[in-house]
């Protein structure tokens, strides 16, 4: 089976590559997303919307690292967390880039539009980003009574020994 997908815009930030690594410490950068103009009308209705979600293409993944299916949070190792305390899990179950269809999700605040040009914070991706679609983050998305799994829980427990501080905002204590 063939999927053909076709960029609808582009990231553009004047953040560099270990900056947007970084800044997920700090809740991201800002930077524009560029609609393409064939698709400018698909932007009728965005405005008013506080958070919009951007799907896109990790270009930069090598193919080498799409064949990648357990990994270990090694960005927590940034904070402090040795590498060995991590626990390995399935590419699945984390945000890690290096995976079989390197897409990625992320939620962005959207501080204004200019023609189709979206003015965003909060940004996770690099410059030179495709974006394969946007989404307005609406309401009916907001999961209530969120579980996750134990192993999570005790990672975030790892970051609070090692780093003081924590890499979700919404962990539940009820899985």
């Amino acid at each position: 089976m063939l999927i053909e997908i076709k960029p609808v815009g582009i990231v553009k930030t004047n953040f560099s590559d270990e900056e947007v690594k970084n800044a997920w410490l700090t809740g991201g950068v800002k930077g524009v997303i560029e609609v393409f103009p064939e698709f400018k009308d698909a932007l009728d209705g965005i405005d008013g919307f506080s958070h919009i979600i951007l799907v896109a293409w990790l270009h930069k993944v090598k193919p080498s690292e799409r064949t990648v299916l357990r990994v270990k949070h090694r960005r927590l190792t940034r904070l402090g967390v040795p590498l060995e305390a991590l626990p390995e899990v399935g590419v699945f179950c984390t945000d890690s880039p290096h995976r079989p269809n390197p897409i990625g999700i992320s939620i962005v605040k959207l501080e204004r539009r200019s023609g189709r040009l979206l003015y965003v914070s909060g940004l996770d991706l690099f410059n030179g980003t495709p974006i394969i679609d946007i989404k307005a983050y609406t309401p009916d998305r907001s999961i209530k009574g969120l579980k996750v799994p134990r192993w999570y829980r005790e990672l975030e427990e790892l970051v609070r020994r090692y780093g003081g501080g924590t890499f979700s905002a919404n962990i539940h204590d009820n899985a």
